[in-house]
């Protein structure tokens, strides 16, 4: 299945709106536009696939919906003199190594003692924070709102740096 870059994406949305006279995209009626649509670039995407093989593919994602958002708690403790200090940090229950993903991929169990582990998830964190960065930047900054300091956590997660001081947020 052929995925558009998001500059596609856009062009296609905005293309269809432009057709239609639309002002609001309504994915129902996308879809129901797009099956009348064959020689449509995006028609193979969403009707490149049989009906049984478009079945499996939504149980699929139906399969990584379920394990997306499962969470563990891990209780770490250290001794530090007399003083005890304890920890209690949530993780995902499962992740998915960004290089399986084109292989078809799969979920993997969190161990919070693996230091393979945490580099993929901080190296996750920093992209998905980057991302919410970019999406939302506009309306923070037009409230007065300074990303920098979580501009400095995403290159502190990109770097696998230690974190050396809480920045306030």
């Amino acid at each position: 299945m052929s995925k558009f870059a998001k500059k596609d994406r856009q062009r296609i949305i905005d293309g269809y709106l432009s057709n239609t006279g639309r002002n609001m995209f309504i994915p129902a009626e996308f879809v129901d536009w797009l099956s009348g649509q064959p020689e449509h670039e995006a028609y193979n995407l969403f009707y490149g696939l049989d009906d049984a093989e478009a079945a499996r593919q939504y149980r699929i994602d139906l399969a990584r919906n379920m394990a997306s958002g499962l969470r563990i708690v891990a209780t770490e403790s250290s001794v530090d003199s007399s003083v005890i200090s304890i920890n209690v940090r949530e993780y995902p229950a499962y992740f998915s190594p960004v290089a399986g993903r084109k292989d078809g991929g799969g979920y993997h169990r969190f161990d919070p003692d693996d230091e393979g582990n945490q580099t993929e998830l901080r190296r996750q964190g920093a992209t998905a924070l980057s991302s919410w960065i970019e999406r939302y930047r506009g309306c923070a900054e037009k409230i007065g709102i300074d990303m920098s300091a979580l501009e400095r956590v995403v290159e502190d997660l990109r770097a696998d740096a230690p974190h050396q001081q809480k920045l306030a947020i």
